[in-house]
């Protein structure tokens, strides 16, 4: 079992966006990915699970004893979505942050049976380099009858990614290819609800074309990354639901945690389980700040320089 994360303070940018915690432009390296912990490490820190779940696909929901942190932007971004679904059915697109829990938040509303007092049935897929016909005859197929439950509404969940190489204007073009699509069918798709959720910045000019445009005007969103100070509560939040009954950080090394984790909490959620690793290793029943700078950067240092040699 490999543990990489590599702490780090993010660097502060005057042109960020408001409530974004850094500038969009923000890349974990190496990449962040949450493992459970082995049952040595889970016995030190008293622990009956994992504080974070692990990665998992899209389609894979989250088990009932999983660690979910709802963040003001994630509540907020239901909040919108409850409101929308009240209307008639609408295409509309949520541009999300690096690092936001995009996939974690799309995999919450797949698993929800309304928002409201809207009673809601869920599809959700990803749209990567498949076809639009292909994509819409995935949903078709999840969804069942979207014209015999005139009580019960329809929320296709579409996840959006695209390669390193695409640009801002591919992604509008293929936006508007669905929004096409979906204006020829306006009668049919009445009681169906489509949320796209797709990478981008705040200020990204594609969010202005979909307000603007003619043939793009649809509600749209942003899913900006958490607070410090929720990324601070998520830590603790995230170990009293692990079972732990004893502050395993100082508040301190908690912050040190919630600044290197770049506004991600999947990330975080990295960076906790390396600590909790290596204060085991090491023997800690507390770990602090000190703790925290110089044993896991030369733990990561290390997994690094093993990587770059094997390449």
């Amino acid at each position: 079992m490999t543990y990489s994360p590599r702490f780090v303070s993010p660097k502060r940018d005057a042109r960020r966006a408001p409530a974004e915690i850094i500038d969009d432009g923000y890349h974990s390296s190496p990449s962040a990915t949450v493992q459970p912990l082995p049952p040595e490490v889970l016995q030190h820190w008293g622990l009956i699970g994992s504080p974070f779940a692990p990665d998992r696909a899209l389609d894979t929901p989250l088990g009932v004893t999983d660690f979910y942190f709802r963040s003001s932007a994630h509540a907020s971004a239901c909040s919108w979505l409850q409101s929308l679904v009240i209307g008639p059915g609408s295409l509309a697109v949520v541009t999300a942050s690096k690092g936001a829990g995009a996939t974690t938040w799309l995999r919450q509303l797949a698993a929800t049976s309304g928002l409201g007092g809207t009673a809601l049935e869920t599809a959700v897929a990803r749209w990567e380099n498949e076809s639009l016909e292909h994509l819409t005859n995935t949903l078709f197929r999840l969804a069942g009858d979207i014209e015999s439950k005139a009580n019960v509404k329809t929320l296709w969940l579409i996840h959006a990614t695209t390669g390193t190489q695409s640009t801002p204007v591919a992604n509008i073009n293929r936006l508007a290819l669905l929004a096409g699509w979906h204006a020829a069918r306006a009668e049919r798709l009445q009681n169906v609800h489509m949320v796209v959720v797709t990478r981008g910045k705040r200020s990204l000019s594609g969010v202005r074309v979909f307000q603007t445009s003619p043939e793009l005007r649809m509600p749209t969103h942003h899913l900006s990354r958490p607070h410090g100070s929720e990324l601070r509560r998520c830590v603790n939040a995230a170990m009293h639901h692990a079972g732990g009954t004893r502050p395993a950080f100082t508040v301190s090394a908690v912050t040190h945690l919630a600044e290197s984790s770049g506004g991600s909490i999947r990330r975080l959620g990295a960076l906790v389980h390396t600590a909790l690793v290596h204060g085991q290793i090491a023997g800690i029943r507390q770990i602090t700040r000190a703790d925290l700078s110089a044993p896991l950067i030369n733990h990561a240092a290390t997994v690094d320089e093993s990587c770059s040699r094997a390449a």
